[in-house]
C-alpha cells in the first residue's frame, strides 16, 4: 500500500511538472522599457490599451511591475481590472480595454506583459503610447504594438512592431527551455527520494 501512495504522489508531481511546462512554452513575457529624460519635465499620460475586432478570440494582456514616477491612480475604460504597483489584466471582450496612467515626465517608466488567447483566426492588438494635453510624445502614436496572432503556428503568435528608439524599447524575457525545467524536476524528485529514504 506504501509503495502505491508513493507511486500516486509521483504519477501527480509528474503531471503538475508536465502541465507547468506546457504553459511556460505557451506565454512569452515582455518587457518594456521607457526614458522619458528627452522629453523634459512636467505632467503626462502613459496609455496601455488592448484591442480585439468584432469576433475575436477571448484573450487577456496582463501587465505587472509598473514602475516610474507614477501620478495618481489610473483610469480603466473597458475590460480592465487591477491597481499599481499590482497587476493589471486587460481582455479584449465588449472591444477591448484603456488604461490611462498618470506620469512624471524626466525619468524612466517599464512594465511587464504576458497574454493568453484561445484559438481563433481573428487577432487582438496590444499598444503603448505616451502623451500630453495636446500631443504624442516620443512618437507620432504609438510606442510600440504587440500583434496577438491566434491562427499562426505556436511560438510565432505574437507579431513585434516595437522598434528600439531613445525612449522605448521592448525585450523578449527568454523562458526556460522543456530541458531546463525537466532537469529541474529530475533534481527535486531526486531530493524527495532521498528524504524518503531516510524516513524508512
Amino acid at each position: 500500500m506504501i509503495r502505491f501512495k508513493h507511486f500516486l504522489s509521483w504519477l501527480t508531481l509528474a503531471a503538475a511538472l508536465t502541465g507547468t511546462c506546457g504553459q511556460a512554452a505557451a506565454t512569452p513575457l515582455y518587457h518594456v522599457d521607457i526614458d522619458t529624460a528627452s522629453l523634459g519635465t512636467g505632467s503626462a499620460f502613459l496609455e496601455l490599451y488592448f484591442l480585439g475586432l468584432d469576433g475575436a478570440p477571448a484573450a487577456t494582456a496582463i501587465v505587472s511591475s509598473l514602475t516610474g514616477a507614477l501620478d495618481g491612480a489610473a483610469d480603466l475604460t473597458g475590460t480592465v481590472t487591477g491597481t499599481a504597483p499590482g497587476t493589471f489584466v486587460l481582455g479584449n471582450a465588449g472591444g477591448g480595454g484603456d488604461l490611462v496612467q498618470g506620469i512624471q515626465l524626466g525619468g524612466k517608466f517599464g512594465f511587464d506583459v504576458s497574454f493568453t488567447m484561445l484559438p481563433g483566426d481573428i487577432g487582438t492588438t496590444f499598444g503603448w503610447a505616451l502623451f500630453d494635453t495636446t500631443h504624442y510624445l516620443g512618437a507620432d502614436g504609438d510606442l510600440g504594438n504587440l500583434f496577438l496572432q491566434p491562427f499562426a503556428p505556436v511560438g510565432e503568435q505574437i507579431l513585434v512592431a516595437a522598434p528600439s528608439t531613445r525612449v522605448s524599447s521592448l525585450t523578449k524575457i527568454p523562458e526556460p527551455s522543456t530541458a531546463a525545467l525537466m532537469l529541474v524536476a529530475v533534481l527535486a524528485m531526486g531530493a524527495w527520494r532521498r528524504q524518503g529514504v531516510r524516513r524508512f
